[in-house]
């Protein structure tokens, strides 16, 4: 494993929702810090129509798939401090936990214990941005609270449960899609399967093709959901 340290600001696409998340990093004085960045590489053999599960908390997820008997995983931890000396120890808060490989691998960020008086002190300047190739015929799981997630070049079964922000998905064979089910409690979808784009209170998406092989499964509470043919 290796590791690189960069300093400097990282944009965020914006959306015309303003989460409580950004709202408390904004006003709440975090966002008057620096950001620092450490980046370390993780990999391990996966097979085909195995599964990964992921299960993050805040940052972006980018993952592609590839015709490669392994999983590549790039994790940038992000931090937020005064200084490069004062991002130091934040790193250590954050790590990365890899188990299993094959069939089934789990991806974790670890984080410090919560404090039942103050449950999510100091998670705002800390998150985890990974980057990954996978498999492109196995199976994906995620559950994440805060970040954006996109996705492309599977067609094996999709899960996805994210609390504020936007998943973006591109389809690489609609005539292999079996089932779409998308739904976001407030927030937008769009999609060229049927033409789709609304916005407000519970939106959704859904597609059925008895021929197809492929399931994906989305639900956001607050955010975007984009699901296009990658064609």
């Amino acid at each position: 494993m290796k590791a690189t340290v960069q300093r400097g600001a990282r944009g965020f696409s914006a959306t015309f929702i303003l989460y409580p998340l950004a709202f408390f990093c904004v006003f709440g004085g975090v966002a008057r810090a620096d950001e620092f960045s450490k980046v370390s590489h993780h990999s391990v053999r996966m097979f085909s129509y195995g599964l990964l599960t992921i299960e993050t908390r805040v940052g972006d997820i980018t993952i592609e798939g590839w015709d490669e008997p392994r999983l590549e995983i790039e994790a940038e931890k992000v931090v937020r401090a005064k200084s490069e000396q004062a991002a130091k120890p934040l790193y250590e808060r954050l790590q990365i936990s890899l188990e299993g490989q094959d069939k089934n691998v789990l991806l974790r960020t670890l984080y410090p214990p919560r404090r039942l008086w103050r449950p999510f002190h100091g998670e705002s300047k800390l998150s985890v941005n990974y980057r990954i190739h996978m498999p492109y015929d196995a199976n994906l799981d995620i559950k994440s609270v805060d970040g954006d997630i996109s996705i492309r070049g599977l067609v094996g079964t999709q899960r996805v449960r994210l609390s504020y922000g936007d998943v973006e998905i591109r389809v690489p064979d609609v005539y292999h899609l079996r089932q779409l089910r998308a739904h976001t409690l407030l927030g937008y979808v769009q999609s060229d399967l049927h033409g789709e784009d609304s916005a407000g209170f519970s939106k959704g998406l859904s597609y059925w093709n008895a021929g197809g092989t492929q399931n994906i499964d989305i639900r956001v509470r607050m955010g975007g959901i984009f699901v296009y043919n990658a064609d």
